[in-house]
């Protein structure tokens, strides 16, 4: 997956989980391609307390998507519904059949 892409979607699902001054950090820096100066004014601190605001904030993202998997679920939920759509252009309504068996499997396993 794209680095950018991996940050937004970071950012989408558990963004709100960050302490204010880090969500702000991210956001300016990844998702509005702001500099660590210009953040840094932005938030009225140093270079540095930015980039240490939006590396915690990295950190407990990629913390929350080890521990959550929302991401993870996200593409496998992507995947399968491309896989549906091609079996449905092709009209292969056994594939789509066999798809969604599959799926129903799945979450009756979980739970």
């Amino acid at each position: 997956m794209d680095v950018l892409v991996r940050r937004a979607l970071l950012y989408d699902f558990y963004g709100l989980a960050l302490r204010e001054r880090q969500r702000k950090a991210y956001q300016l820096h990844y998702l509005e391609d702001l500099s660590l100066a210009e953040c840094a004014e932005e938030l009225s601190c140093s270079r540095p307390a930015a980039l240490l605001l939006v590396r915690r904030a990295e950190k407990t993202l990629e913390e929350l998507e080890t521990a959550i998997g929302s991401i993870a679920q996200h593409e496998r939920e992507v995947s399968l519904w491309q896989n549906v759509s091609v079996a449905a252009e092709r009209r292969d309504l056994d594939r789509v059949r066999e798809i969604a068996i599959d799926r129903l499997k799945e979450l009756a396993a979980d739970v």
